[in-house]
């Protein structure tokens, strides 16, 4: 991956303005990836916890539907549905 000094900045700010200590974010970045900090803001908006990532829900982990555009409290309130709490 070759990013100019702007893209790097972006990117980091980004994640800063997530609020988070720098071990939260490793692990958010390791789990959503480092283009995503919006996802990581919204779980923690919605209350999905990091742990719930890897939480499957018809056949899909809610880490995947997120990156693939559901918005978090959709799949909050999918999971609550189905009885089942991403809160972690």
């Amino acid at each position: 991956m070759n990013l100019r000094g702007p893209e790097l900045r972006s990117r980091a700010q980004a994640w800063v303005r997530v609020g988070l200590w720098p071990q939260e974010m490793e692990a958010w970045i390791s789990a959503v990836g480092v283009d995503d900090a919006a996802i990581a803001r919204d779980c923690r908006t919605a209350g999905i916890a990091l742990s719930a990532m890897n939480v499957s829900r018809d056949g899909r982990r809610v880490k995947d539907r997120l990156r693939g555009g559901e918005p978090a409290f959709s799949v909050l309130a999918r999971s609550t549905a189905c009885g089942r709490s991403l809160s972690g």
